[in-house]
């Protein structure tokens, strides 16, 4: 989600850009520096997935007059590169829109937040769900983390816009939002399968390039003590 320019009051995009940047500087904190300084395929990886974000950042769709819609994939660059770089390359990505005049400097907080930070959060929290169950299948890791986590994303999203959108005092006509709520939900599967799409490509074929993927644990067997 992309918020339109002066739509938030100031209390609520300071609120929203102070929660952004201190997800951000968490991320630049406590990322694991050493494991990408010395490899130059992880630090193409993440120059990659900013690109990535960028190319999807640029397909957006208009809803509700106040925001526009495009294809997070925020999921599968969680899952590739970790929670912490996938922040960092939202940053990036978001910094590159905006020195290119696609987005608004003062919306930076929010935007960043509800692209970014949110999708990944949720993502990385459905990765530490499935680690958590008995069941160890690569399907839980392909399907469970890779579409459910994008859909959950999604889903967090789109509450979290309509709700910032609901304490900003923005009129949100009822004829309006049935019309587009539909819409907004009919794209959390496409969402979803986008980027189980990429989740599933990069395990099979280039398993070392996703960093969150466990073969020992997802591919073991479920009856045998780790």
């Amino acid at each position: 989600m992309i918020f339109a320019p002066d739509v938030f009051p100031l209390w609520l995009l300071i609120l929203t850009s102070v929660a952004a940047a201190l997800g951000l500087l968490t991320a630049i904190i406590k990322a694991p520096w050493k494991l990408v300084l010395h490899s130059n395929e992880r630090q193409h990886l993440i120059f990659g997935a900013s690109i990535l974000l960028g190319i999807f950042a640029i397909m957006r769709v208009e809803t509700l007059e106040v925001i526009t819609f495009h294809p997070l994939v925020m999921t599968a660059v969680t899952l590739m590169i970790g929670w912490h770089f996938s922040i960092i390359a939202g940053a990036i990505t978001q910094l590159v829109l905006l020195v290119a005049g696609v987005d608004d400097w003062g919306m930076i907080g929010p935007n960043f937040l509800v692209t970014a930070i949110i999708p990944a959060t949720v993502s990385y929290g459905m990765l530490k769900i499935s680690q958590r169950i008995t069941l160890r299948n690569l399907f839980v890791f392909l399907l469970g983390v890779g579409f459910l986590g994008a859909a959950f994303s999604s889903i967090a999203v789109v509450t979290l816009t309509l709700t910032l959108l609901f304490v900003a005092g923005y009129d949100l006509p009822i004829n309006e939002i049935a019309n587009d709520t539909p819409l907004l939900l009919l794209l959390i599967f496409p969402e979803g399968f986008l980027n189980g799409t990429i989740v599933t490509a990069v395990t099979v074929f280039k398993p070392h390039l996703m960093m969150t993927f466990n073969e020992e644990f997802y591919l073991s067997n479920s009856d045998k003590k780790s």
